[in-house]
């Protein structure tokens, strides 16, 4: 394990969006209290939980509900955890009136209601922001259960790639079939023509065929630290997507901005993928219309024709006899083309960040 960095280590404020999912919160909370950077803070936006997800997470931080895991043993000596609950509407008027937000410490942002995965993000980013202006911010699904040494791993990464605007884990599935070491992800590669953000190493055994740290197309939103300074230079998440895309398009506007994003395969995590919104109509609603989103943004004239002759020509057919004759789903098929044409709309503003 990486040595314990100091007080005047890089700050990094953490952030995690809950929706009814407080087991995974506390979880991946007591995995990072293992971590020796202690210079962090974490903001959890609860997106309007129905299952007292806030009190859960209070009490957690109290020590008075362990948090249990197959990855580590519960640790009360860490507790309590400094623990703060502000409402969404209020949220960034107190992180900017001086808030204290201590390291290791506990913000709970309640929304009253599902503001979406993206837009989330932002709010607890302007709060972190607001409250303790930190070098880093880091977009951490709450499903997820680090390393001890990614925190640090980070940061020293972040050190030797000075102009790099974004970095990712090794991300492992928390369990599959019983193994944790098969990769989900080992930085992403990027083909606009197909509108795919491609998984490198996605179902391997960890050989160590991926440990070369090397500048990717796209790290992953489940664990994606940006730097500070450049999210206040090309803004943040854009909420219009509410879910899926949003960190293609961030980490994209960074490479126009000339700050990339590096994978940094000594940085591990383990997620639970999928766990906060199987597959159903609705994924696959925002899949496709949030893909065609995309590849209209970012796409060459070239790309995009080939794009649309692929898409409209072949995939979008091949993926409607999918649902309908071997899943006899017809609201998937529906989700499908309401998701196509939504996508060929007009193309949302960009948000004043």
């Amino acid at each position: 394990m990486i040595g314990d960095p100091g007080q005047d280590s890089p700050s990094i404020g953490i952030v995690l969006v809950n929706w009814n999912g407080w087991r995974d919160t506390v979880e991946c909370l007591e995995s990072l209290l293992r971590c020796p950077h202690r210079s962090w803070f974490a903001v959890c936006v609860d997106n309007g939980s129905a299952d007292g997800s806030t009190e859960r997470i209070e009490a957690y931080c109290a020590g008075d509900l362990p948090a249990t895991s197959p990855f580590f043993e519960y640790d009360p000596s860490t507790k309590p955890v400094a623990f703060m609950r502000v409402s969404g509407r209020d949220a960034l008027s107190r992180a900017r009136t001086g808030l204290p937000v201590p390291d290791r410490s506990v913000v709970v942002i309640e929304n009253e209601a599902n503001l979406g995965f993206a837009e989330a993000n932002n709010q607890g980013t302007r709060f972190a922001m607001a409250a303790r202006s930190p070098e880093f911010c880091l977009f951490l699904n709450n499903d997820t259960v680090v390393d001890p040494d990614l925190l640090s791993e980070f940061v020293q990464a972040a050190a030797r790639h000075p102009g790099t605007g974004f970095f990712g884990p090794k991300t492992y599935y928390y369990d599959h079939g019983g193994r944790r070491d098969v990769i989900n992800f080992a930085g992403g590669s990027l083909d606009l023509v197909r509108g795919r953000t491609l998984h490198i190493g996605q179902n391997e055994v960890d050989l160590g065929q991926h440990d070369r740290e090397r500048e990717v197309d796209w790290v992953e939103g489940s664990c994606l630290l940006a730097r500070s300074r450049l999210l206040d230079e090309i803004g943040l998440l854009d909420p219009f997507y509410f879910a899926y895309f949003e960190e293609n398009d961030l980490i994209l506007r960074g490479r126009r901005a000339g700050a990339g994003a590096v994978y940094v395969p000594r940085a591990r995590l383990w997620h639970k993928v999928s766990a906060s919104s199987r597959r159903s109509p609705t994924k696959l609603y925002y899949l496709t219309r949030n893909r065609l989103w995309f590849v209209r943004r970012f796409a060459t004239r070239n790309e995009l024709a080939r794009f649309y002759a692929w898409f409209f020509g072949y995939r979008l057919w091949f993926l409607l006899g999918v649902y309908l004759v071997r899943y006899l789903s017809r609201p998937s098929a529906g989700a499908l083309l309401r998701g196509a044409r939504d996508g060929l709309g007009p193309l949302p503003d960009r948000p004043a960040t």
